[in-house]
Order: C-alpha cells, then structure tokens, then sequence
C-alpha cells in the first residue's frame, strides 16, 4: 500500500536535495526539502548508497518526524532487467519512498528505428514492466539531457508502471541542465509528463541562480546537489548556509 508520505501532493514546484551520509541528512535538520534524495555522486550520476546507510537515513528522518519524503537512486546500472531487478528490491527494504532508475540510451537506441529491433532501453522497460507494476514503492524514470534517446516517449514509461520522470545530466562536468536544454524543450518535457499522469522533476547541475527561470515551467520538482554543496562542487560537503538559500526560494 501507498504510505501517507507517498500520498503527500507537489501541487506547487518543490526541491530536492541530494545527500551521501546520515551525517549530511542531519544538516537539513531545520531546512528539510521536500524530498532528500540518497545518492553517492562519487560514483557517477546516480551512483547508489550502501543499503545499510540508506536505512540508517530512513529510520533517523522518521525518528525525528521530517516532513520530507525520501528517494534513492540504484545505480549507474546497463540496461539489462537482471542486473536492475536485485537493486531495485536491496534499495526497497530499506524502507524509502521512492526509487530512481536512470535509463541510458545505450550506443545501440538508432537500431529500434533503423532496423525495427527493440534498443537495449526499450527491451528493458518490457522486462522491467512485471516487477514496476507490482513493486509497492513508486519508481521515477531517469533520462538525460546530454543523452536523451532519439524518439523516447513517455508514454513508454507510464506504460511499464512509472510514477514519475526526470531529466539530469549524465556527466557531471559544470554543463548544467540548462547548457543542454532551453526552457521551450523543458517545458514540452513537463507537459509531456504530466499527460502521462507521471509527476516530473528537473535536476543537473542546478544554480541557486535557475531557480527563478526553472520555477515558472511546472515541474513537481527541482532537485539540487552541487548548489547546496561547498565550492558547488557535487562531492564536496553540504554548506548549510546554501541549503537555507534554496529553501527560501520555494
């Protein structure tokens, strides 16, 4: 069954933030996001936390009653379902909200349409489908700005059991989401999740300074890590003073 937490609206654009420890989890203390989003950005994109950690935040943000909900990414994972499916059901146990699949067009997404032969990424989402439609936790589909599939529709997730979609950056070398993407092709993005009922969410390198231009399109969600970060550097740790900033702009 879907938690109250789960059932919780995005009426209005709210932010994300991205930690890699209970230690930075606890800095939000007095400034809690709407979603804390657990991620290890040593290890790629959307590099997973230990199950162990992760848990470890779960139970410590429902101790001290946050009101925020809890994400977590898996992985920078290839798309092959047998590889997904046991990090998907690991990240799970421990009890978050939601759980972050990134979806990597792969070299080979031209020959869906080249050769009327499924892309490794859409053969995934079939053999995904099973096991989202029946996970009681909500997955969020993860695409990319600086990768985004020829050709990708939505619906394909909505399709397969997705309960939301974002774009990112798969490479994190200072080129922010908006380096990729103007505000028309976000805000078509948005559109198109919401007619597929799936709640959206904009994230990539982030500048306290987007959140002005970004706000205005309608996304569910803004998901911030460097911004928040010392030196806005996405491995540094959290700098209280940056994350208060964000927050009072939402």
């Amino acid at each position: 069954m879907t938690s109250s937490r789960q059932q919780k609206s995005m009426a209005t654009t709210q932010w994300l933030a991205s930690v890699k420890s209970l230690s930075e989890a606890k800095t939000l203390i007095d400034c809690p996001p709407t979603l804390i989003d657990l991620k290890n950005p040593a290890n790629g994109a959307l590099g997973a936390l230990e199950t162990k950690a992760a848990a470890e935040i779960v139970a410590w943000v429902k101790h001290h009653n946050l009101p925020s909900q809890i994400s977590a990414t898996i992985g920078d994972l290839p798309m092959q379902a047998d590889i997904i499916i046991p990090k998907l059901h690991a990240m799970a146990a421990t009890g978050v909200d939601y759980l972050k699949i990134g979806l990597f067009k792969g070299d080979a997404t031209l020959y869906e349409h080249e050769q009327r032969v499924a892309s490794p990424l859409k053969q995934c989402l079939i053999d995904l489908t099973p096991i989202i439609q029946t996970l009681e936790i909500p997955v969020i589909g993860v695409l990319f700005a600086d990768g985004y599939p020829v050709g990708f529709d939505l619906a394909c997730l909505k399709q397969a059991g997705f309960h939301g979609a974002m774009v990112d950056t798969a490479i994190k070398n200072g080129r922010g989401l908006l380096d990729h993407w103007d505000t028309n092709k976000l805000t078509q993005f948005i559109l198109d999740a919401h007619a597929n009922t799936l709640i959206c969410g904009l994230a990539g390198a982030l500048r306290i300074e987007d959140i002005e231009k970004l706000k205005p399109l309608g996304a569910d969600y803004l998901g911030f890590r460097s911004a928040l970060c010392q030196a806005q550097t996405r491995t540094g740790a959290l700098d209280i003073k940056r994350v208060r900033q964000i927050q009072q702009s939402f």
